[in-house]
This record gives structure tokens, sequence and C-alpha cells, in this order.
């Protein structure tokens, strides 16, 4: 094999400086985080971590698809993202669609929850002994005394009426709040509208109606109001919040007893089931 001229080895080295000079800067920016993406140049990339707590459910990210959640796979990673507001989507069988608005911000992964509530609410009437029906289940009598003392105790109004972990949830004058308890940590994703922008409260329920009792259930509160009954909300700061009636009727009550979810009308008491 006849070896290159010097001209030609001058040449080579000359372009191989060229590359290296040339991609060291490109690999320092990707490795900072920088891409290039069309319509925002190049730009420092965050991304989102969206959890799905349920199996068979589609995620979406601004109509493109993310994944399907199952048994063994409930989250889901989405990084390189421009800096910018995202839809997320998620739908599942028989359950309420679920959207939310999350801003992306450069180096931050933002946190989301979804939170499916089933098209059909389960409503069973709680009755005492051992003898049930279709719409209702027997409970033991000390189980079903128990859930009638909680409804002795007048919820508050004023003050606050539930703790889980750094949230309260407050009632004032008849509109429910979400409070941030820890001033000295930053607070969680679901009280920021944006990750340089947190709130240490906001309202989940204002104004429309009068709340009269609020706990936490599953992922969110449920709350009675004096003129529309039972509702479910997740605890969310960002568009669209999840509301849903799980009770509809007017002049009820609400407890949450153990995790278990106990409406009264009138004498009657009944179960929502969980979800």
């Amino acid at each position: 094999m006849k070896p290159l001229s010097p001209k030609k080895r001058r040449v080579y080295v000359w372009v191989f400086v060229a590359l290296f000079f040339f991609s060291v800067p490109i690999a320092l920016l990707y490795a900072g985080g920088y891409r290039y993406k069309p319509g925002f140049g190049l730009v420092e990339t965050g991304g989102i971590f969206l959890s799905v707590p349920y199996s068979d459910a589609t995620a979406y990210l601004n109509g493109k698809v993310v994944g399907r959640s199952s048994i063994l796979n409930k989250n889901f990673y989405i990084d390189d993202l421009a800096p910018s507001a995202y839809v997320l989507h998620v739908v599942r069988a028989s359950s309420t669609p679920w959207y939310k608005t999350v801003v992306v911000e450069p180096k931050i992964v933002t946190e989301a929850r979804a939170t499916l509530v089933p098209e059909d609410i389960e409503v069973m009437r709680l009755v005492r002994g051992t003898t049930s029906s279709p719409t209702s289940r027997a409970v033991a009598t000390r189980l079903y005394d128990a859930y009638r003392e909680a409804f002795r105790t007048a919820a508050t109004t004023t003050a606050d009426i539930g703790s889980k972990s750094d949230v309260d949830i407050v009632v004032r004058k008849g509109d429910i709040f979400a409070v941030w308890t820890q001033s000295g940590k930053k607070p969680s994703d679901n009280f920021c509208e944006s990750p340089s922008r947190c709130v240490q409260e906001f309202s989940i329920e204002h104004g429309k109606q009068t709340a009269i009792s609020v706990g936490f259930f599953g992922s969110g509160v449920v709350y009675a109001t004096k003129e529309g009954g039972v509702f479910f909300s997740e605890i969310d700061v960002r568009p669209t919040p999840v509301t849903a009636p799980l009770y509809p009727y007017h002049d009820v009550d609400m407890r949450v007893v153990d995790g278990t979810l106990i409406v009264k009308n009138g004498n009657t008491l009944y179960e929502i089931g969980r979800f």
C-alpha cells in the first residue's frame, strides 16, 4: 500500500483537529443539558415525571402517546423537553379522563400524579346486621355504631380539620383551602404553578358553595356542601384540577372513618366505594 503524501497527511491532521474543536463544545453543551429543539433553538431542557397509579391507562403528552401503564410500570419519565407548558392527558376505560397543564423549566424535573375518578361511583347503603342486598351492605353492629358516632361530633368550619404529611386542609367561612405546613421547605409540585412559582396555600372550593365537612380520601380530599352534596377533588393548584360529584344531594354530611367514606342522608348511612 502506497503511503500518504506529506500534503495529505497534513490535510487529515487539520481535519481531525477541526472536528475535535467542533465536537468538544457540542459535547459540553449536551452534557450540560442543552438540546436543539425546532422552534426553540438551542435550549436547556427539563423533564416531567408522571405517576399513573392505575393499570391499563394510556398517558399522552400534547396529544402524543407516552406509554401505557401496567402492574409493573406505573411511572413515566419524559426528558429532553424545551421550557414551555405541556398538557398531560391520561385515559382509562370507565374512568373520567385526567388533564394537567405542566410547566417545564430548564434542568428541573417536574412531577405530576394522575387522578382517575370512575364514571360510575359505587354507593352502598349500610345496614346493621348480617343480611345484605344488591344495593346494601351489612356491617357488624360495632362498626355501624362507630360510623354513626363519627357524625355526633360536628365538623369544624373555622380551622384545620385534617393533616396529611406536609399538607393541611382548612375550612374558612365555608371555603376549603390546601395549606403547605413546612415553611422552611419548598412545596411539592402540586403547590407550584411552575417550578419557580409556588404558593403556600390555594383554594379547593371557594365561593360557589358552603362546605360543612372535609377529609382526606385516596389521593385527594372529599367534602360535603350544604347546597350540592359530597364531592371529590385532587390537591393540585395546576390547571385543571379534578372535581367530581360523588353523592349529589343536598342536606347530607360525610365523614372519612379509617379511610372509608361514609355519607349520612337523614338517618341512613351510605358507603362510597374507594378509587
